[in-house]
């Protein structure tokens, strides 16, 4: 009889195990579901979302090229092609969804007018976060001698990002970025030559009196990188996953 009772009580404890173990199983598929499908709803909300504005191919002033709902963020003015004529680089936000991307466009000079020659939807980030707050302190975008540059500064996690470009072989070339950023005991510096195919990382011991600092130059050759396809953040988080510290 007694064995008879430790067998039933052996064979139930077994069968709980097995239908708890079937139950974790099961709520962990519907977890692995309900992830996947999550985040794809959230891929197809953010590519249905953006809706390119169109711009107009000519124009008389810079503010002939600012579509409905936008408004003029940035603006710089300079020769970008060599010409002798002054161009103009603007960047437009959405006034109606401050965190939305914003374009960039370039524009040339020809005669008294303007033509749109590139754009870009990645060269420049977002102004806001979803929280309201901006993600940079200081931006500016200016054309310097034949080159433009962009430049996004931060004192919190963002830090500074700076990418240059120039007017290559009748197209806008991404040139350099460089960034540097601040985190609890050290401050890191990098910079992408993309016409050298090489990466710099710069590492300071914040910790230490004398703050020590480490360099190293690893070679990191990509495809040419023109203006419209440009996303200097991602190149550059792309960068240090692969040959970065």
């Amino acid at each position: 009889m007694m064995k008879s009772l430790q067998k039933f009580v052996l064979l139930f404890n077994l069968s709980i195990t097995i239908i708890a173990c079937q139950n974790k199983k099961q709520q962990a598929e519907t977890i692995f579901t309900d992830t996947v499908k999550n985040q794809t709803e959230v891929f197809q909300h953010a590519d249905s979302s953006i809706v390119a504005p169109i711009f107009p191919g000519t124009g008389n002033t810079t503010q002939d090229f600012v579509p409905a709902n936008y408004k003029m963020d940035l603006e710089a003015t300079g020769d970008l092609n060599n010409d002798g004529l002054k161009d103009a680089v603007i960047v437009l936000i959405n006034t109606r969804d401050t965190t939305a991307v914003r374009p960039t466009l370039v524009l040339f000079k020809q005669g008294e007018k303007y033509k749109l020659h590139d754009q870009s939807f990645s060269a420049v980030e977002p102004k806001y976060r979803e929280n309201g707050y901006p993600i940079y302190d200081y931006e500016k975008v200016d054309i310097d001698s034949g080159r433009l540059v962009i430049s996004m500064q931060a004192t919190g996690p963002a830090g500074s990002i700076k990418s240059t470009y120039q007017y290559l072989n009748k197209g806008l070339i991404l040139m350099q970025i460089s960034a540097y950023s601040m985190g609890a005991g050290g401050q890191t510096e990098q910079k992408i030559d993309l016409l050298k195919g090489t990466y710099t990382q710069t590492d300071i011991n914040t910790m230490k009196e004398d703050m020590p600092n480490t360099t190293t130059t690893k070679s990191y050759e990509i495809t040419t990188v023109l203006f419209k396809d440009s996303n200097p953040g991602k190149i550059l988080t792309n960068a240090f996953n692969k040959v970065g510290n």
